[in-house]
């Protein structure tokens, strides 16, 4: 959340500094109103929109959740219900989730959480200064007297306070001012609401809430109003009767010490001086327009900037039947199923059963189990002991349990950088962690780990074998963190030979992870190639796909520390490319229907002429006419809207020399034939489009 905060607070401050330098001054004021409130707009809603991985300047976040099962996917029949899901353990949990509850909520909190909970008390009490004012605006609305005006209604104030609308309430008390002032301040705040300004007002007051804390924010409503008063005074200037030097003296008469509520548009005097300057001014030339379409590049260098793209090598790593994996007491009740050679036991620790976890063992490690009545038996494994009392009915038991950790066995643990309580202790007994395993990951060169690394490797049985039938495809220098999502994915040696021979040399984890989570293998990569005419049996390690996420990206840590080396990408071939091509099912037969008429595509160009629709018969289209597109041309023309048939249409409408590139412009700015044409009825005939397209721009009728 902080990041998306900082993010909108950046955007607009970025917008309100554009405004200010470019902007402020043009007399524009329609169009800087419009500016204004889509700028503000877009600031909270730029982070949200998804881009694809060539847009962006970050790389799509590939990194695998990782969900560790703890037992094999067996169900338990209890005695209850006979149903008993089972339970894993998700990285970041460890069995100290369900230690002592802390003693003071403000001491255990991070920075972070404290900046989240700041963050939260301002918007509350700007949030409950916005809904006081609101409801005194309406109190004193609909409780004072007034007169009604046709849509308006004019509130009489009394004392010494200025003029101002809200919604279709005009507040005035008439007392105070002559007839023609009067009159003049009536004309002004009608004006505010015939335009709906009390909406620009509520929606920048509403953004103060959630950016109270970005000085630039409170510059920025401050801005809406002033540039909503310029707005007014123009208007009223330009379609009333009153002379200018008469409405500039109704605002020094007006002038007051008490401002109305911030939630008003009001004939205001704190920016007296700027509305006689603005009032005054030259009128901007029509052709100083070109500096609004800067905010275009700057809003789309903030979506690169600041957008993550869309993330197709994401993936959650589940067993199918594991639900979540619930730390328990080390002593407590347990029942129990016996299934031909195993047998599945639930370790409930709490009253209500609430806190259970479902663990299947071999059943040759429990020795004397009692039938038909009380006893006890134990399963004792390098971690521990876990000493049952109770009995078995046939095929089922019940009982109660207490665990005894090994004192030797955490101490071993404890010289190795690990520091485990009992608890730890029974969870590596559940997952059958034993010296010989820790020792067996040192020998392969793993010298530091954690206990959150030792629990999943234990429990997916990542043994010294499969570490070397990695080492031997050719996979090395795997981190600990790696070899886990690996393994969860079924990705083994013979995966990995396999993606290395359909032409790619230079693989890593990641590489691997993301593919494998994506479906694709070496016959995917030989066709994705085939497309583009990239001989997979060639290929060099000049043409590898792209060796990490980002590059220059610092390679995966090894068990000595070493790093992967970086290796140049194929430019055609990068790993977001495929992962593309693989959600998008862009086949070779896709690639080859462009070649087969004569259209020149890259390989890039195919991922977004597939995601828009673009088919070889929408450049025919436009062959049919006498234009022959360029992949570009073609994608901006359907992300317009924009058909062979309506450039047909701009063309007979008789312009010289008319561009492809007029006719984008045009469309895209709803400068239509339609247009062009009530224009020219008008009496606005003119030889260049460009006109037109200005006129449309500034709303000229």
């Amino acid at each position: 959340m902080i990041f998306y905060l900082l993010s909108v607070a950046l955007i607009l401050t970025a917008c309100f500094i554009f405004y200010k330098v470019l902007l402020q001054q043009e007399t524009f004021f329609p169009l800087n109103r419009f500016i204004l409130i889509g700028c503000l707009a877009l600031s909270f809603s730029i982070p949200f929109i998804p881009i694809p991985q060539e847009w962006s300047f970050r790389k799509a976040n590939t990194q695998i959740e990782r969900f560790i099962p703890l037992a094999p996917s067996n169900s338990i029949a209890a005695p209850e219900n006979n149903t008993v899901s089972q339970p894993i353990l998700k990285k970041s949990e460890t069995v100290d989730t369900v230690a002592e509850k802390p003693s003071s909520f403000f001491k255990d909190l991070s920075f972070y959480e404290i900046m989240i909970w700041a963050y939260w008390l301002g918007v509350v009490i700007f949030a409950v200064n916005f809904i006081v004012q609101l409801g005194s605006l309406l109190y004193k609305a609909y409780s004072s007297p007034f007169i009604k005006d046709g849509r308006f209604r004019i509130i009489e104030l009394s004392g010494n306070e200025a003029p101002c609308s809200f919604g279709n309430n005009i507040f005035i008390n008439p007392e105070k001012y002559d007839w023609d002032t009067y009159s003049q301040i009536l004309l002004h705040e009608k004006i505010h609401i015939q335009q709906g300004h009390s909406y620009d007002i509520l929606f920048a007051e509403l953004a103060l809430i959630f950016q109270w804390f970005n000085p630039f924010a409170w510059l920025y409503r401050k801005a809406v109003e002033d540039n909503l008063e310029f707005l007014t005074d123009n208007e009223l200037l330009a379609h009333s009767n009153i002379e200018r030097a008469s409405y500039q003296m109704s605002l020094v008469k007006v002038s007051v010490p008490r401002f109305p509520i911030s939630l008003t548009t009001n004939y205001n005097q704190s920016i007296l001086k700027k509305r006689l300057v603005m009032m005054n001014a030259k009128k901007s030339n029509v052709n100083s327009t070109w500096k609004y379409l800067f905010i275009f590049p700057l809003l789309l260098l903030f979506v690169a900037l600041l957008n993550e793209p869309m993330a197709y090598g994401s993936a959650n790593v589940k067993n199918n039947t594991a639900d979540k994996f619930q730390p328990i007491d080390t002593e407590g009740t347990w029942f129990a199923t016996i299934r031909n050679d195993q047998i599945t036991i639930r370790f409930e620790s709490d009253e209500d059963g609430k806190s259970n976890s479902s663990h299947t063992f071999s059943l040759s490690e429990f020795k004397n189990l009692p039938q038909n009545k009380e006893g006890n038996f134990t399963l004792t494994r390098d971690p521990g002991t876990i000493a049952f009392a109770g009995k078995f009915d046939g095929k089922t038991g019940m009982g109660t349990y207490k665990f005894n950790a090994d004192a030797t066995f955490l101490s071993f643990l404890a010289k190795e950088g690990v520091e485990a309580k009992d608890k730890d202790a029974l969870v590596f007994c559940m997952v059958n962690l034993t010296k010989n395993f820790v020792n067996s990951l040192k020998a392969e060169g793993y010298t530091r780990f954690t206990k959150d690394d030792l629990i999943p490797l234990a429990a997916l049985k990542i043994d010294v074998e499969y570490i070397r039938s990695l080492k031997n495809a050719g996979l090395t220098n795997t981190s600990l963190q790696d070899l886990i999502p690996l393994k969860a994915l079924d990705i083994d040696g013979a995966y990995v030979k396999d993606i290395k021979n359909s032409g790619y040399k230079n693989v890593n984890a990641g590489n691997l992870i993301t593919l494998k989570s994506q479906g694709i293998d070496g016959d995917f990569i030989k066709n994705a190639k085939a497309s583009s005419g990239v001989s997979a049996s060639s290929s060099t390690d000049n043409q590898m796909l792209a060796l990490a996420n980002e590059k220059g990206q610092k390679g995966s840590k090894g068990p000595k520390g070493d790093k992967n080396s970086n290796h140049d990408s194929d430019e055609d071939h990068t790993l977001d490319n495929l992962i593309t091509k693989k959600v998008l099912n862009i086949t070779p037969a896709f690639a080859k229907s462009f070649t087969d008429n004569g259209i020149k595509v890259s390989d890039e160009e195919l991922i977004p002429l597939k995601t828009m629709g673009i088919t070889a018969d929408f450049f025919k289209e436009f062959e049919n006419i006498g234009v022959k597109l360029e992949a570009e041309e073609a994608i901006s023309l359907k992300s317009i809207g924009l058909t062979a048939n309506e450039y047909t249409d701009y063309k007979k409408l008789g312009f010289k020399n008319l561009t492809l590139s007029d006719v984008i412009s045009a469309k895209a700015t709803g400068t239509s034939v339609s247009f062009i044409s009530s224009m020219r009825k008008k009496g606005h005939d003119y030889t260049s489009i460009e006109k037109y397209v200005t006129m449309r721009v500034l709303s000229i009728d």
